[in-house]
C-alpha cells in the first residue's frame, strides 16, 4: 500500500540535497519499518541517481523498487539498466496518446512492472482520466498513478477520480497528493477508501514545494484500519535522521517555510519538469540544463550538490559560473 518516495520526491524539497550515503541510510531505515515498495530515483537527472538505485536493488531493501523518468526511450532504457521497475510520467500540457503507448510498450519489453502517471490529474474531467487509464492499461501499463501534482485537489475530487477509474477498468491505482493547501493526508485517506492500491508518502512529508502525504501518518492510519502493518517505532529513526539533516542543511526556518497555504515553499519550484507549469517567482536550483556554459554550470552544481549533500546557494552558483567562464 505505502510507496516511499523520500529519496526521489524528497530530493525536490527546496534547499535540501542528500549524498548517496545519506540516501542509502534513509532507505535502510524505511525498509526496517516494513515498507515494501519504494520510488527511489530519477536516473536521467544525474549519474548518482543510477548509483543509488543499483545499491538499493543489490541490498534487496524493498520488494518493489521503482525509478522515475519521462516517456522517452532514453529515460526508459536508463531506468531498465539499473534493474529497477519503470515509473513514467506524462508531460505537462499536450501529448500524443499513441506516442505514450509506444513508450509503455517499449518499457514492457524489459519484463518489469510499468506505471504511468497522469500528471495534474485534477485538471482533467473524470471521463478523460478514465479514458486515459483504459488506454494506458491496454498498452501494457500495470499501474496508473493519479497525482494531484499542483495540490489543487480536494478529498472528494480524488475519491471520485479513483472510484471511477477502479469501477470502469481493472488496473492498479496509485495516488500522489501534494500538500499546498494542507489536504494531502485527507486526499490520501479518501483515495484509499475509494479503492486506491498504493499511496505515495515521504518521511516528514517532504518534497517538491511543501511536499506530499506524510509517511508515518499514513502508516499509522493503515495500521489502525487493519489494512497493512508497519513498525511505527522503526519509523522514528528515519524521522530523527531526516530532521537532523534538515536542521544541518537548511535550519529551523524550513518548518515555517514548509507550511501549507502561506509557506514560502508552496511557491518554490525545484523539479525541472515543473518549471513553467507553476505561477512561481521562486525556484530552487537543482537539475535542469541549457546549452554550452549553462550546461557545464548545471552539471557542476549537480556534482557538487551530490558530493557535499547540500543545495547550492546563489553565491555558490556565481562562483562556479566564474570558473566555467574563465575556462571557456
Amino acid at each position: 500500500m505505502l510507496t516511499d518516495d523520500t529519496l526521489r520526491e524528497g530530493l525536490q524539497t527546496p534547499g535540501l540535497s542528500f549524498t548517496v550515503d545519506e540516501k542509502i541510510r534513509i532507505a535502510r531505515m524505511i525498509s526496517e519499518a516494513g515498507v515494501k515498495r519504494a520510488l527511489v530515483s530519477y536516473p536521467s537527472a544525474h549519474v548518482s541517481e543510477v548509483e543509488v538505485t543499483e545499491k538499493i536493488i543489490s541490498e534487496k531493501l524493498f520488494s518493489e523498487v521503482f525509478a522515475l523518468g519521462r516517456t522517452v526511450i532514453e529515460d526508459i532504457d536508463l531506468i531498465a539498466q539499473t534493474g529497477s521497475n519503470i515509473s513514467l510520467h506524462l508531460p505537462f500540457g499536450s501529448f500524443d496518446m499513441e506516442d505514450i503507448c509506444l513508450s509503455i510498450k517499449h518499457a514492457k519489453k524489459y519484463g518489469r512492472t510499468v506505471e504511468i502517471a497522469i500528471v495534474d490529474v485534477v485538471s482533467y474531467g473524470i471521463d478523460d482520466v478514465v479514458r486515459m487509464a483504459k488506454k494506458f492499461s491496454e498498452c501494457g501499463a500495470d499501474v496508473v498513478q493519479l497525482p494531484d501534482t499542483k495540490g489543487a485537489g480536494t478529498p472528494n475530487k480524488i475519491a471520485s477520480i479513483v472510484r471511477e477509474v477502479k469501477k470502469n477498468w481493472d488496473v492498479a491505482v496509485e495516488i500522489h497528493c501534494h500538500n499546498d493547501m494542507g489536504l494531502s493526508i485527507a486526499e490520501a485517506v479518501a483515495g484509499i477508501d475509494a479503492g486506491a492500491d498504493h499511496v505515495d508518502t515521504t518521511v516528514m512529508g517532504i518534497g517538491e514545494r511543501n511536499g506530499i502525504s506524510d509517511e508515518i501518518t499514513m502508516a499509522r492510519y493503515l495500521n489502525d484500519m487493519g489494512i497493512e502493518k508497519y513498525d511505527v517505532k522503526a519509523f522514528r529513526k528515519a524521522y530523527e535522521y531526516v530532521f537532523d539533516l534538515i536542521m544541518e542543511k537548511i535550519g529551523s526556518r524550513f518548518f515555517m517555510d514548509n507550511m501549507p497555504v502561506f509557506g514560502r515553499n508552496v511557491e518554490t519550484v525545484t523539479a525541472g519538469t515543473h518549471a513553467g507549469s507553476f505561477p512561481s517567482d521562486h525556484y530552487s536550483f537543482h537539475v535542469y540544463a541549457g546549452r554550452n556554459e549553462i550546461r557545464k554550470i548545471v552539471q557542476m552544481v549537480k556534482d557538487h550538490s551530490v558530493m557535499e549533500g547540500r543545495a547550492f546557494r546563489l553565491d555558490d552558483v556565481v562562483k562556479i559560473y566564474g570558473e566555467v567562464h574563465e575556462s571557456s
